[in-house]
């Protein structure tokens, strides 16, 4: 278990923040939606119990005035103010209620800022698990990791080979750093000031629907989430908000600079980067590909290297006056985050069906959207300053904006198809040896893996391909490395599947290291489905 000396400059902006404006609501949650009998209040406050001495987001919180908090250590926080539940009436409406009320409800008051709820009678063999936090104890991937290890497994983080950025980077990052912060006068219509209520509202898209638009041109999921949103927004304004008609409206998306090491720390590992959303391009094709464009610096190892150094090495004074000039309503932009949850999720033998993620708007600010990808959905939250109109339409506005987006295989019909189709998942040979898994190991086993379970074309899978000819993007990586592991029990790290050029490298690393693999159990003791290949609860260890 590891704690920061000190709190980043981040934590305690957050931290300074929240004692000024008390009225600002900093939680940010996940909501888990499972298919099973509700487990008892004292049971989920056991399991959760058991999980304090490795967690340390769940025993750390920031003490003490403004910039000058520390972390605090409260090893036995009280669970029965922090594990609690509603029971409600049969109907999903009284659970979107009961959601919408535990955003804006208080956190804890005093020691560590986190609490979970269980939601339960609303429909027969199902319930709801919220997860709430405060942002000065755990950002975006802080608390994935802290879901995840209650509700799921994680693998070992990898560490990625240590990299020097030159002064091209750093000055970059700073140029943009101030940049985010200019006047826009975007968002300070006197006739409609900003007035800090808040709407929050959801929407559901295939998620292979935004990948499959953005690795057809050499971006990711992220890049289809904020290309989808782009034409949202272009549509609200030229409906609504004439000040952002045919212009990209600001907006800053948040990049995560947490090292290997750090992976179970308390606090805030990340900065924002300046994401303009290109609403002024009139076709999805142009808006996804100015995404692509702005978005590829801040996938740069060396940008990320200059990233991390100066969010280590600027003053917390000078990082908080940076951070406060965004909150002005002639500098205001829109806060945009993605997050992906790769493995399956459960509590007990009760599988995680559906995630719904939600986020915090900060003062002066026209909204905040936060995306979560898990189980070939993506759920984006849309927290709005109802001073706004018709910003509470942006998730009909985004589901139509989504299925705007290019379609790679050029069949609008065919692939209409194949989003509305279960991904009923890929039945893969089991191996009793190392010998026969090294056999199976070959090039149709790694591309039937892409295309089933990556969602990728298999056309673009040849075996001279690059990576990036056949689309395969940091999802398809993480999918293969589970699916290994899982399957097979063959262990490689997202980052060594990313080393190789062509998909026949790719092919020969995992045949290799499949060859090097200790004999394993059957599909049924490791978790997988017989039929479907897919993972189903077992009990915990």
């Amino acid at each position: 278990m590891t704690v920061p000396l000190r709190p980043t400059p981040m934590d305690l902006t957050m931290h300074d923040m929240a004692q000024v404006h008390p009225s600002i609501s900093q939680a940010i949650g996940v909501i888990l939606h499972l298919e099973g009998t509700s487990p008892t209040l004292s049971e989920l406050r056991a399991h959760v119990g058991s999980h304090l001495k490795s967690q340390p987001r769940l025993t750390h919180y920031l003490s003490g005035p403004g910039l000058k908090a520390r972390w605090h250590y409260d090893p036995a926080p009280d669970l029965t103010h922090r594990v609690r539940e509603q029971r409600l009436p049969p109907g999903t409406q009284h659970l979107d209620t009961a959601l919408t009320g535990l955003v804006a409800h208080p956190l804890p008051a005093e020691g560590p800022l986190w609490d979970i709820w269980l939601l339960a009678g609303y429909a027969p063999e199902r319930y709801s698990i919220c997860l709430r936090a405060h942002h000065s104890s755990q950002d975006g991937l802080g608390l994935i990791g802290t879901l995840t290890a209650l509700f799921g497994s994680a693998p070992a983080p990898a560490k990625h080979p240590s990299l020097r950025a030159g002064a091209g980077a750093y000055l970059s990052t700073v140029r943009d750093m101030l940049a985010a912060s200019a006047t826009n006068n975007v968002w300070n219509d006197t006739g409609r000031p900003l007035t800090g209520r808040r709407d929050i509202t959801w929407a559901e898209v295939p998620t292979q629907r935004l990948r499959h638009a953005a690795t057809a041109r050499g971006g990711d999921t992220n890049d289809g989430f904020l290309a989808a949103l782009s034409g949202a927004l272009r549509t609200w304004a030229a409906q609504s908000w004439p000040r952002g008609t045919d212009r990209p409206l600001p907006a800053i998306t948040m990049v995560n600079l947490r090292r290997a090491e750090e992976h179970d720390r308390p606090g805030n590992y990340f900065t924002f980067a300046l994401a303009p959303l290109p609403c002024h391009e009139p076709t999805a094709e142009a808006r996804l590909d100015r995404v692509i464009a702005a978005t590829s610096t801040t996938k740069d190892p060396a940008r990320h290297k200059a990233m991390r150094s100066v969010m280590d090495l600027v003053p917390a004074r000078a990082f908080h006056a940076l951070a406060t000039r965004l909150t002005t309503p002639d500098r205001a932009s829109i806060s945009t985050s993605y997050v992906a949850v790769h493995r399956p999720l459960r509590y007990k033998q009760d599988p995680v069906t559906r995630l719904q993620p939600f986020t915090w708007l900060p003062r002066h600010q026209p909204a905040s959207i936060v995306a979560c990808s898990y189980n070939g959905t993506t759920s984006v939250c849309f927290v709005t300053d109802t001073a706004l109109p018709g910003l509470d339409r942006l998730p009909g506005l985004f589901h139509d904006a989504a299925g705007d987006l290019p379609r790679p295989n050029g069949d609008p019909q065919a692939s209409s198809r194949a989003e509305q189709l279960p991904d009923v998942g890929l039945t893969l040979p089991v191996p009793a040896t190392a010998r026969d898994t090294a056999a199976v190991v070959d090039f149709d086993f790694i591309k039937g893996i892409l295309v089933h379970q990556g969602n990728l074309s298999a056309e673009s899978i040849t075996r001279q391909a690059t990576k990036e000819e056949a689309g395969i993007d940091s999802l398809a990586v993480t999918e293969l490395s589970m699916i290994l592991e899982e399957r097979l029990g063959v262990v490689i790290t997202e980052h060594e599947l990313t080393q190789p050029t062509t998909v026949e490298d790719l092919v020969s690393l995992v045949a290799q290291r499949a060859a090097s693999s200790p004999c394993r159990e059957n599909a049924q003791e490791q978790g997988l489905h017989p039929q479907t290949g897919r993972p189903h609860a077992v009990p915990e260890a």
